[in-house]
């Protein structure tokens, strides 16, 4: 409904390299429930175009998982875009990725989660089905908006979650960094446009 939006709305949406795995162990019992803050971590950080990180996280309860099942998650650098856009004869919204869009990194956290998991099983939940815990992109800070999320074009309309970041948090979980980003926008914004803009 908002015309003359700038021409990226939508372009340079990524999947932060998110992978989600399960993790069966044949020798020790993961435990049920499962719950509370991440209990293992493993990262790779020494070159940034290669990035990774991997946890372990509770199995959700609706996944049916066993008691010697847990999950672990990646996150992973990838250079790869895609865009948001809608579909003119349904209105309905569309995803445009490129097939095998993360499959560097995919491969990358691949080999970290089984060499984790070492003897025990280990299964990539990407191949049953593609999905990411965090999508991210699509109103791009330096694109679409500033670096406080001003949308360019738009006096008074602000973008300020994950859209604005341009499709990657840097092989980590992204919360963290859309909070930062957030929280310094808003400082900016109150010193700025509070009284002259909004």
């Amino acid at each position: 409904a908002i015309s003359n939006l700038p021409d990226g709305v939508g372009h340079g949406w990524g999947t932060n390299g998110d992978r989600t795995f399960s993790w069966t162990g044949i020798t020790a019992d993961l435990g049920v429930p499962q719950g509370g803050p991440v209990v293992y971590g493993s990262q790779n950080w020494a070159n940034p175009r290669t990035a990774y990180t991997i946890v372990q996280a509770a199995a959700p309860q609706f996944m049916g998982v066993d008691g010697r099942s847990t999950m672990l998650f990646g996150y992973g650098a990838s250079g790869t875009r895609g865009s948001i856009g809608v579909d003119p004869l349904t209105g309905n919204p569309t995803i445009a990725w490129p097939f095998g869009g993360d499959a560097g990194v995919a491969g990358r956290l691949n080999n970290a989660a089984h060499r984790i998991g070492g003897i025990d099983p280990v299964a990539d939940l990407n191949l049953v089905t593609p999905f990411t815990w965090h999508p991210l992109g699509g109103a791009n800070m330096g694109v679409v908006c500033d670096l406080e999320g001003r949308v360019r074009g738009q006096k008074g309309l602000y973008v300020l979650d994950g859209s604005l970041l341009p499709g990657t948090a840097a092989a980590c979980n992204p919360s963290m960094t859309i909070a930062a980003v957030a929280e310094r926008a808003m400082d900016r914004i109150v010193a700025r446009d509070v009284g002259s803009v909004i």
